[in-house]
């Protein structure tokens, strides 16, 4: 007979790992642009350079000890390093008490792909293809496996609805305007979603982003955009989203990941809500 694990330790270790793992996004999103290494060098300040102890880098807890400030140099923190621990941790937690252990897993796999993706794009307009590409097989296989309620059926025709609506909607913007309308990052972004959730999730992320996008394009239009990206060596060959959907100066991608995110946190509610099944 094995004993089960409590409810407040499990919850308690889906944070801490959930914690954790929000740190080492944000050192993907960092490194992965600029071509250095997610395992050497051990983690330094982007002002200074120098290493940071391993006491002064425990997620979440160290950021709020220092005051989001360098211990070296004193220099800011980006307060998104904060938010990726902190909203992880949370989304960790939720997934644990909410979803069955497999289906959590594939879940928070997923959660964490798109907050890598949404930090790179929105500092770089590119999306990385060593994301999306594994992300799409790894979906089919933890929706076949892991998500009952999605299954291999409804994670295939998601790849061909997620992918390929996006893929002919930027076809025909070409076409009719004559400039690239949609970026091939966010076509494998949304071929990647469809893999884990489904073609029900293909199409919420990406009407439900469309308008977070409309909004978010307005706002960056009276109060300006996400800063300009610097150049990144490959950027061609690792996956672009220079223009988003609307042309605006926001990219595309952070949206489509909130929305996605949202389904994969409450898929099933707004399956039974906005699908009516």
């Amino acid at each position: 007979m094995t004993a089960e694990i409590p409810g407040w330790l499990g919850g308690t270790f889906a944070f801490l790992f959930g914690a954790s793992v929000g740190s080492f996004v944000n050192v993907v999103a960092y490194r992965l642009p600029r071509d250095i290494s997610i395992v050497n060098p051990r983690s330094f300040c982007e002002h200074c350079n120098r290493q940071i102890p391993y006491w002064a880098n425990i997620p979440i807890l160290a950021y709020i000890g220092l005051r989001g400030r360098c211990l070296m140099c004193g220099a800011s923190i980006p307060f998104r390093h904060f938010m990726a621990e902190l909203s992880l941790a949370v989304i960790a937690l939720y997934l644990y008490l909410t979803f069955p252990f497999g289906d959590a897993v594939a879940r928070f796999v997923l959660c964490t792909a798109l907050f890598t993706i949404s930090l790179i794009d929105y500092d770089w307009r590119l999306i990385p293809n060593m994301i999306t590409f594994p992300g799409i097989p790894i979906g089919v296989l933890a929706a076949t496996l892991l998500m009952p309620e999605v299954g291999l059926k409804h994670s295939l025709i998601g790849v061909a609805v997620g992918w390929g609506f996006l893929f002919v909607t930027g076809e025909l913007y070409f076409w009719l305007r004559g400039r690239e309308g949609v970026g091939m990052g966010d076509v494998w972004l949304l071929g990647m979603v469809g893999a884990f959730l489904g073609w029900q999730g293909a199409f919420f992320t990406l009407f439900a982003g469309a308008i977070l996008g409309a909004v978010g394009g307005i706002l960056g239009a009276i109060f300006g955009g996400a800063p300009e990206p610097p150049v990144a060596e490959g950027a061609a060959e690792t996956g672009e989203s220079e223009v988003s959907l609307l042309q605006t100066a926001v990219p595309f991608g952070p949206f489509l990941a909130l929305a996605a995110g949202f389904f994969a946190l409450f898929q099933p509610q707004l399956v039974r809500w906005y699908f009516g099944g």
